[in-house]
Parts: structure tokens; C-alpha cells; sequence
């Protein structure tokens, strides 16, 4: 009996149903789009996009291998910090507000007027900031009361699956937990001394939970009408960073795993809760790790793989053969423009949702190569510097593991690894998300332990080695670009 692994991601939705070998018998995707209802407002409509995730699980339950090979369990991975208030009838009182939507400034300016930074961190793992649903919550509470007082629910997306799927007692795991501020990273409940502070009831989340346990089976009417068997278990799932470190590995003390997607985020697997004062300066968190008495810390850039879309849309009428193409011939010789790659809010170390994007250096001269080759420099020069800072942080990087679109770039994945001194291993998989819940779905449901999973499903297609030399050429480059953000953001 096959297994589904879903990953419910920014811009789109996958799905891939594996069977117990492991092996892919159908995948189907489908993309939406983020809604910019005023300036610096982020939210989805929600109603069109679940419209298409369970249009992406009707689609993989219809392949004539899964219905040689019916689904028997599935997992789910989600982006972080997004939430949608329903009321007691289960109804969507407000689209889902995204991670990097930033209206609640003031009530972050509040709660910091309650707590200190340090206060929070020690307890959450989490570094106050824009992103968090705590301020957001705060915000609709104050501004759209009618719908606060209808909530009977605030559902994290992977709970709006569960909730969708018909189950009943809808729970949300540690690892998406851990994204809230409000969630006690250590005794791994919701941290009520906090929700109390700012009379926010603790009944309005679900239990948090590990993952890979079941939650519950697909309510029957519901899982005919999207192509499932019947008895289809659901288990819980993951964040999607620590999910896709899962897929590719990344398991044990040192190892991070690299996810290169629409945002790049380096998940680095930890053994023990550290919270030091530098992770908090530079706005890196601890979470729950998907797996069990594991942790993560998160170094990420929120604008990586948009960033190659921007260039591919704008100066190559969306050709991404195009793309490949120039990519493919890039050479080791650092080009003469600077880039910050933050096209949208900017990730760690700085969390600033005002900043900008820049390419400088431009004259009559510079060609669209040139400012590619430049995007590509400033993303490794930017996940290359969280790495840096994190493990002045306290933190340990032995090896990156990467997988996601990005990874299919040779010369991104040599530079790096020639920067940061580290080897980096290319995995055999650009699904991680999606391995790393089938991989759950299979424990939670006994198939196999964890152990045998990962020595079955991972594999390892290629190992880049530092290249002292590539090194010695880009580091005075990279030197530089690490002043280049204390200067622009001046301008903002």
C-alpha cells in the first residue's frame, strides 16, 4: 500500500505518492498566489488555494498506479507562521495570513513592552519579530474584533488539513508550534503564562503534538469524493524546513540540511535546547525537530528562488531553459556587481521588512549575465554569512545536505561549499518536503522504524569538495558584501 507525502508550500502545493520501496508511482503540483491587500499586508485566498491542494490530492489519487496502489496513510510539511481563524461551524472567518506579512508592527512594539526579547527566547526558542502569529493574532484582536470574537479555532495550515480531511480533534506539531511565540520549546505545551498576559484563551490552538503519530482517518464522504480508500490513516506532520532536513537526512548534531527553494533556509540539526544570547541578537530560533528529542535552528533567506524567477521573468520572458543555459557556463571569476537579494523582507540575521533589494555597480556595460551571475553570488554570499554568524552563535556545521531547485546549480552549490570550507552533498531527491512526510506517514503508521527509512529513501548523488582556490578569489568579495546591508538599509 502506498503512502502520500504532501508539502504545502508558499507558491504551490506537491504531493507524491511513494511506495513502501520508496519509489515515486505519481506526483502532481499545482501553483497559487499571494495577495497584497495594502502595503505590506500578505495573506492567501484561502479558499482558492485549498481548492487546489485538494485538487493536487484528487489528481495524485487518480493515477492508474495509485489506484493499482491505494493511498494508506499520508503526511503533510507546511510553511511556518501562517494561520486562518474558523468559526464554530468550521467555517473560514479571514484569509490566511502569511509569515512575512508585517501589519503588526505595533503589537509587536506591545508585547516587547511586556516582555523582553531575551525573555521570550528563553522560553520560545523564537526571536521576536514581524513574522510572528503572536503580534498577528494581537492585530485582528484589535482591529477586526468581530472576527476574533466568531474564532472558535485559529488553525496552522497543517490543521487546516486535518480540519479539511474531516477529523474532528485537529492537532498541530511541535516543530510548526515552535513558530508561534508562544509555544514552550522545552516542556513542548503552549506556554499559558503568555496567551494569559495578553488575555488570549489557549483553547483557541490545537494540542500540540510530535509528529509522525496519528491524528486521526479521513471522515469516508470526504475521502471518496478526493479519490482515497477508505481508512485512510492521517499522521501528524512537520514544518516544512525540519521536514525536508528529515528528507535528505540531516538528523544527528552538525548536519544542516540546505533547502533550496523559493526560500533558502539551512535547518541545522542540534542535540540539545541552545538559546544563547548571540542566536537571539541575530534572530536565530530553536524549534522542535520532526524527529524525537532533536532540534533545529533555522538560518533562511525569504527571497532565493524568487529571486532567479524575478530575472527569469524580467530580462528572459520567463525562459527558464534560457536560465539553465546561462547558469550552466558560469566560471569562477567574481563579477563586478554587488547584489542584496532582498527582493522581499529580508530573513535572518536582520529580519527587516523594509528593506530592499539591490544590484549595484551597473554601467552601460553590464549584461544580463553578469547581473545573474551577481544574484547568484549575493544568495550564496547570504546563506553563506548566516552560517558563519550561527556558528558564532554557539551552533555546529559539519556538512550541508542540499536539495530544492537551487541544488540543480553546480556552480552555486561549488561556491559555497568553497566559501564556508564545508563539503556539501547534492541528495538524490529534489522532494525532500515530500520524503520526509512520506517518510512520517510510514512511521506513524509502523511500515518501518526511522532508522530503517533513512537507510532505505536516502541517497546521495553528488559531493562538492572546497576549492581553496575558488575560496582565495571570492573572499575579498564576500568580505565586502557583508558591510553592504549596514549601508543600504540607511536608505529605508
Amino acid at each position: 500500500m502506498s503512502l502520500l507525502g504532501i508539502d504545502i508550500g508558499t507558491t504551490q502545493t506537491k504531493a507524491i505518492a511513494f511506495n513502501e520501496d520508496g519509489k515515486i508511482i505519481a506526483t502532481d503540483y499545482q501553483e497559487y498566489s499571494l495577495l497584497f491587500p495594502q502595503p505590506g499586508w500578505v495573506e492567501f485566498d484561502t479558499k482558492n488555494q485549498w481548492e487546489k491542494i485538494l485538487n493536487v490530492l484528487k489528481s495524485v489519487n487518480n493515477n492508474p498506479n495509485v489506484k493499482k496502489d491505494p493511498v494508506t496513510a499520508l503526511s503533510v510539511s507546511t510553511f511556518g507562521e501562517g494561520f486562518t481563524p474558523i468559526d464554530k461551524k468550521g467555517n473560514v472567518l479571514h484569509n490566511t495570513i502569511y509569515s512575512t506579512d508585517a501589519r503588526s508592527i505595533k503589537e509587536l512594539e506591545y508585547i516587547l513592552s511586556v516582555y523582553t526579547p531575551k525573555e521570550l527566547f528563553k522560553i520560545t526558542g523564537y526571536p521576536p519579530g514581524f513574522i510572528c502569529p503572536l503580534n498577528k493574532i494581537l492585530w485582528l484582536k484589535k482591529n477586526r474584533p468581530e472576527i476574533y470574537h466568531k474564532t472558535e479555532k485559529f488553525l496552522f495550515t497543517d490543521e487546516l488539513l486535518y480540519h479539511l480531511l474531516g477529523i474532528k480533534e485537529t492537532a498541530i506539531n511541535y516543530a510548526l508550534a515552535s513558530r508561534t511565540l508562544f509555544f514552550d520549546i522545552r516542556k513542548k505545551v503552549w506556554a499559558e503564562d503568555i496567551l494569559n498576559k495578553f488575555d488570549i484563551n489557549p483553547n483557541l490552538f490545537s494540542k500540540p503534538v510530535a509528529s509522525g503519530v496519528e491524528i486521526g482517518v479521513i471522515e469516508s464522504s470526504i475521502a471518496k469524493e478526493l479519490g482515497f480508500s477508505k481508512d485512510v490513516h492521517v499522521i501528524s506532520g512537520c514544518h516544512d524546513q525540519p521536514c525536508a532536513a528529515l528528507g535528505v537526512g540531516a538528523i544527528t548534531g552538525g548536519a544542516a540540511a540546505d533547502g533550496m527553494g523559493t526560500v533558502e533556509c539551512v535547518t541545522i540539526c542540534s542535540e540539545e535546547a541552545v538559546t544563547s544570547d548571540e542566536m537571539l541578537k541575530n534572530n536565530f530560533c530553536l524549534q522542535v525537530h520532526a524527529v524525537k528529542d532533536k532540534y533545529v535552528t533555522l538560518a533562511y533567506n525569504l527571497s532565493a528562488g524568487s529571486v532567479i524567477k524575478w530575472f527569469r521573468d524580467i530580462f528572459l520572458n520567463g525562459d527558464s531553459n534560457k536560465v539553465r543555459e546561462i547558469s550552466s557556463s558560469l566560471t569562477f571569476e567574481p563579477s563586478r556587481l554587488f547584489t542584496l537579494p532582498y527582493f522581499s523582507a529580508t530573513g535572518t540575521p536582520y529580519l527587516d521588512p523594509i528593506s530592499k533589494g539591490s544590484i549595484i555597480g551597473l554601467d552601460l556595460s553590464t549584461s544580463k549575465k553578469e547581473i545573474f551571475k551577481a544574484l547568484v553570488e549575493g544568495l550564496v554570499f547570504e546563506i553563506c554569512y548566516n552560517i558563519e554568524l550561527s556558528q558564532k552563535s554557539g551552533l555546529t556545521v559539519k556538512q550541508l545536505r542540499a536539495s530544492g531547485g537551487g541544488a540543480k546549480s553546480d556552480f552555486e552549490l561549488m561556491l559555497k561549499a568553497s566559501i564556508l570550507d564545508k563539503p556539501i552533498l547534492r541528495m538524490d531527491i529534489t522532494e525532500a518536503g515530500c520524503l520526509g512526510t512520506m517518510i512520517l506517514a510510514g512511521v506513524g503508521t509502523k511500515k518501518f522504524t526511522l532508522n530503517e527509512a533513512i537507510e532505505k529513501f536516502i541517497k546521495i548523488k553528488d559531493e562538492f569538495i572546497p576549492d581553496k582556490k575558488i575560496k582565495e578569489k571570492y573572499i575579498e568579495k564576500y568580505n565586502k558584501y557583508k558591510k553592504i546591508y549596514g549601508l543600504v538599509s540607511q536608505l529605508y
